[in-house]
């Protein structure tokens, strides 16, 4: 080799020794570690505040105020008269099956007696 190559910067960097290293170095860890801690602190944020408002519905539920006298009058009034409706829709709907049925009946009949005018025998 000559002289003047030996002292080239090409030459130099080949009489290094050089050893693998990882793409990412270790300084990415504990940040990879605070976004864990993060996210699992903000899910159990959630819980807890999901939670809380269960049980605070349910207080509310217990402590709410008793309902007066005269609404729970005026609830049984508005039921009756639903109770009274109902019944008579379903003696009306009653009466008009029992009418049909018997059409039906009747219809039936007189299909069997043209059946049978139809085909002598």
């Amino acid at each position: 080799m000559r002289k003047a190559d030996h002292n080239r910067v090409s030459l130099k960097l080949t009489r290094h020794t050089y050893s693998l290293t990882p793409r990412r170095s270790a300084a990415h860890l504990p940040g990879i570690v605070a976004a864990i801690c993060a996210v699992s602190a903000l899910v159990a944020a959630g819980f807890a505040l999901k939670n809380s408002r269960e049980q605070a519905q349910k207080l509310d539920a217990i402590c709410a105020p008793p309902v007066s006298e005269q609404e729970l009058r005026a609830q049984l009034t508005h039921a009756g008269y639903a109770l009274e409706q109902e019944a008579a829709t379903r003696a009306v709907l009653e009466a008009r099956v029992a009418e049909r049925t018997s059409e039906i009946e009747r219809l039936r009949h007189d299909l069997a007696f043209l059946d049978k005018q139809r085909r002598p025998d």
